[in-house]
């Protein structure tokens, strides 16, 4: 059985590392390998995106990582397909990340339960506004499937809208680094980091923090600020110079900083 998504927070008091796979990247076997290797090397969850077409949110390695997978006949089917393949195998969250279009057109309902089914334990569709019409819907059915809807936050949100996103949010927050794409970079942005303090301020749910990560140092430099950091774009770039074994070596060296400087 794997762990639960509090299960992961609750077991040992360390910041957290959550790392990203395009399913489908650079073909679907690939991905699903990585997604092994990742969990191997130390990863704490993973966050499995559904290739879409207009991925808003990503920058442009993810977004060419996308658009491959499309371009190699990805579908929905075969992401849900894949995680239900290695489900049993790996001990760690998995988390399907998309957009709301894609959500929509498969039907909500639809589209949260074969999520469930497949093994994941909870969605992060960032273009999905908590007060978005049809939020209502996506929200029933995630409780009623037992998954958990992960928020993603930005520095720039009214506290009134902040408080009312904190009421409803389950399982960590998401806060990304900086506004705009994913993509790696240096340094963070002292107006993230302030909103980092301000979302501690209103709320006890572990917060993950993104966007930009691209080296160990910016990594340890969020212990003692968020509970987990997530990695995508500076995986993939990593994966794309060397392979799995370069991912695995850098989630195993992210680990020994954190537990040297814990």
């Amino acid at each position: 059985m794997s762990r639960s998504i509090e299960e992961v927070f609750t077991k040992k008091k360390r910041l957290k590392i959550m790392t990203h796979v395009v399913a489908g990247y650079p073909d679907l076997e690939t991905s699903q390998n990585l997604i092994l290797a990742m969990a191997e090397a130390g990863a704490d969850m993973i966050e499995v995106q559904i290739p879409f077409s207009d991925p808003l949110a990503d920058g442009p390695t993810i977004m060419a990582a996308n658009h491959k997978a499309l371009q190699n006949g990805l579908t929905p089917k075969l992401c849900l397909k894949m995680i239900e393949e290695i489900r049993d195998e790996v001990k760690i969250p998995l988390l399907f990340m998309t957009y709301a279009n894609l959500a929509y057109t498969m039907g909500l309902e639809r589209f949260v339960s074969e999520s469930a089914a497949s093994g994941v334990s909870g969605l992060i569709i960032p273009d999905l506004p908590f007060d978005e019409r049809g939020y209502d819907d996506y929200y029933f059915w995630l409780k009623e499937c037992n998954l958990v809807g992960i928020q993603v936050l930005s520095a720039g949100l009214s506290l009134s809208r902040l408080k009312k996103i904190l009421k409803i949010a389950e399982g960590f927050i998401y806060i990304t680094l900086r506004v705009g794409v994913t993509g790696a970079r240096e340094g963070m942005e002292k107006k993230s980091s302030d909103f980092i303090d301000l979302v501690r301020a209103y709320t006890d749910l572990p917060l993950a923090a993104g966007f930009g990560i691209s080296s160990v140092e910016q990594i340890t430099n969020l212990i003692g600020k968020v509970d987990m950091a997530v990695v995508g774009s500076h995986l993939i770039n990593l994966f794309n110079s060397g392979g799995k074994e370069n991912v695995q070596n850098f989630i195993k060296e992210t680990n020994q900083a954190i537990e040297q400087v814990s």
